[in-house]
């Protein structure tokens, strides 16, 4: 379930630089499929701007709650046991995923100034701008380069390149919703080569309100203070 967690934190992008966001609310389905298996997740997603905090009700496969912060605190909450369990990593933060970035309307560089890595290329082919960009130092061991393309200003593709200058993951942003001042890609399909396996993610977006039309007392939600330590 944090493997699909991070799917979210790190997918969510488009740019709110024209209004104030607050609070979005979404339905999210998603899909992997693995040497022939699929695995499907249902939930719906509640994030408050004010202090980074995203509430995920997982639906399907199993009924649980995850609340992410800014400093990468994880708490799952088993609703039918009333157990919590704990995790914590800078890898978790919502500062540090693209739901972040979104809403500072980063949708040029999706955040990767920010993680240190710099500029190498611009090009221009057949209406799409694309970029190159080399790590930094501390993260030699994980990629080689990332490639991002745009078109018409919004994030469309990224290709992943690891240490070995091997293509790693591909990533595709499509079917973009305008929602107000908002520009939201509502499909991301995500490609990961392990050797001469791979994994195929698909996420989808629905019903997504912002602001005033996000209410829901999700927004609120605590764990309840009797709830059990699972180890």
């Amino acid at each position: 379930m944090l493997l699909i967690h991070l799917l979210v934190l790190s997918f969510l992008l488009t740019s709110f630089h024209s209004m104030t966001v607050e609070r979005v609310m979404m339905h999210m389905e998603s899909q992997s499929l693995h040497r022939g298996k699929v695995v499907r997740v249902e939930a719906e997603l509640f994030f408050l701007a004010g202090d980074g905090r995203m509430i995920s009700r997982y639906i399907q496969p199993a009924h649980q709650v995850m609340i992410t912060n800014n400093k990468g605190e994880v708490s799952i909450y088993n609703e039918k046991e009333n157990t919590v369990s704990y995790e914590q990593g800078v890898e978790y933060s919502t500062e540090s995923g693209l739901i972040h970035f979104f809403l500072q309307g980063k949708t040029q560089d999706l955040g990767l100034t920010d993680l240190g890595f710099h500029q190498m290329s611009t090009r221009f082919e057949d209406g799409l701008v694309i970029t190159e960009w080399f790590p930094p130092a501390s993260l030699y061991h994980l990629f080689n380069r990332i490639e991002l393309v745009h078109e018409n200003f919004k994030p469309i593709y990224a290709g992943y390149y690891d240490a070995q200058r091997n293509l790693a993951k591909k990533v595709y942003y499509s079917e973009f919703q305008y929602i107000g001042d908002v520009y939201l890609p509502t499909l991301i399909t995500e490609f990961n080569y392990l050797g001469n396996d791979s994994i195929i993610n698909r996420i989808r977006f629905s019903d997504i309100r912002v602001n005033h039309q996000a209410l829901s007392p999700w927004f609120n939600f605590e764990i309840p203070s009797d709830a059990k330590l699972r180890n």
